[in-house]
């Protein structure tokens, strides 16, 4: 393919070839054969060398790597090409990379000369920041000749999918162990229901238990011992997801939906952990897009994740109501419902759905979304009258939601772009303490 200085290079011999016939200057007229010769031959030859130029006369081999990565993590690439072909050339090679990927170190594109046998390596790491499905590569071959008047281009498969799943904050606690939860871990006082009720035996404190489980009367100077308790009925969590437009608020990556997501995956991760509970997760947008009954196990926790990692808006509205009653036809044993919205729409039947499903022993949690808080301030400027007006319009609405939720009894957290992580955390706290959460 001749390129844009190919043409000027043409035409402008060209120009020179008209001037000098108009002109009838003799040199000029030669001078400008002689150009128009020159960027004909450089043409015609780097075709005639570089014609089947193509994925055949290459070897790629790109290093295996995660198929399923976190938002937060970093992604090491290494892709080597060997050239098969018989004539060198000047190329420039590059990895095709998502725009949601930012480099950390290394490059992924590289300007070298390629000689047959010849081996080009491209290392480099990026860092995912949207959750998602992308594909990483394919490795692009460009091949210039050396005046830049044509160029061939040959994409070689060594494209690799990726899951992003959701960052989680949960990875950074450190080891959570099964029986005591304390804020000696990770600041967070996270307590197996059940204490107090059954009484299992004594053993040796260690720095992780509680300082209230100690066992003064048995315990001496040199040696404390703490009491230990069984756990009581295993529970059941579903986490709900609101995927209608007005979870849409935000900037990209950090809207409602994003943010609702990565608290979910928070609960997934600490729910997984513990390795006693069952999760299941639920999508709801006009109705009931995605159900997963609750479960346990590596291989369910793994397509809780995945289905949080591509959850996207859907066209449909959200109705509070119709999700409470969809989800008691849905549940089989008492669960707790973690709802992630923005409470658009009528609330009309929220009593009787509530009511319904409460009959049933489930346990429904609201963290609604404060779509006012998911835009930054402007640095620049102050912000304009109608997003001041916008921005108070949908906080009166917010708070006679709020008023009607709470009115029935359903506990109800607020969250902006700065996470609801804390909210969760709180409400997964205090069930795994008392059995339920306000």
């Amino acid at each position: 393919m001749i390129t844009r200085r190919g043409w000027e290079a043409v035409a402008g011999a060209l120009g020179a070839l008209l001037l000098a016939l108009y002109s009838l200057n003799l040199v000029l007229e030669l001078v400008a054969v002689a150009a128009i010769a020159f960027v004909l031959t450089e043409m015609i030859g780097f075709e005639a060398a570089h014609r089947t130029l193509g994925p055949a006369r290459f070897e790629s081999r790109r290093d295996p790597g995660p198929r399923r990565v976190p938002a937060d993590g970093e992604v090491p690439t290494t892709v080597e090409l060997t050239y098969r072909g018989r004539v060198p050339f000047r190329a420039e090679v590059f990895d095709v990379v998502p725009d949601a990927f930012d480099p950390i170190r290394g490059s992924s594109r590289a300007l070298t000369w390629i000689v047959p046998g010849a081996t080009v390596r491209l290392a480099y790491a990026y860092r995912p920041r949207v959750r998602g499905a992308y594909v990483v590569g394919p490795t692009v071959v460009v091949a210039r000749d050396a005046f830049g008047f044509c160029v061939r281009t040959t994409a070689l498969r060594t494209d690799r999918a990726l899951t992003v799943v959701p960052p989680s904050i949960a990875g950074r606690l450190g080891r959570l162990g099964v029986a005591l939860f304390t804020r000696f871990q990770a600041g967070l006082s996270v307590r197996r229901r059940g204490y107090g009720t059954e009484f299992r035996g004594l053993r040796p404190y260690q720095p992780s238990d509680d300082i209230r489980h100690v066992a003064w009367k048995r315990s001496t100077l040199r040696q404390l011992v703490v009491r230990e308790f069984d756990q009581e009925s295993r529970q059941d969590f579903v986490v709900a997801l609101d995927l209608s437009s007005g979870m849409r608020a935000g900037l990209w990556g950090r809207s409602a939906l994003d943010v609702s997501v990565e608290a979910a995956a928070l609960l997934t991760n600490l729910i997984a952990r513990g390795g006693e509970d069952r999760m299941g997760f639920l999508s709801y947008a006009g109705g009931v897009f995605q159900f997963l009954g609750p479960g346990r196990g590596p291989g369910h926790f793994r397509r809780i994740v995945d289905n949080l990692a591509l959850a996207d808006h859907r066209a449909g509205a959200f109705s509070l109501p119709d999700l409470l009653v969809q989800a008691s036809r849905r549940l089989r044993g008492p669960t707790h419902l973690f709802i992630f919205s923005a409470l658009d729409g009528n609330m009309e039947g929220l009593r009787a759905a509530n009511a319904n499903l409460r009959a049933h022993g489930h346990h429904p949690y609201l963290f609604v979304a404060n779509r006012g808080g998911f835009y930054p301030a402007p640095e620049e400027a102050p912000p304009t009258q109608a997003m001041e007006w916008a921005i108070a319009a949908d906080r009166g609405r917010l708070r006679s939601s709020l008023a009607v939720t709470r009115s029935e009894g359903l506990p109800s957290f607020t969250f902006d772009r700065r996470g609801a992580g804390d909210r969760v955390l709180y409400a997964y706290t205090q069930i795994r303490a008392w059995g339920w959460a306000r």
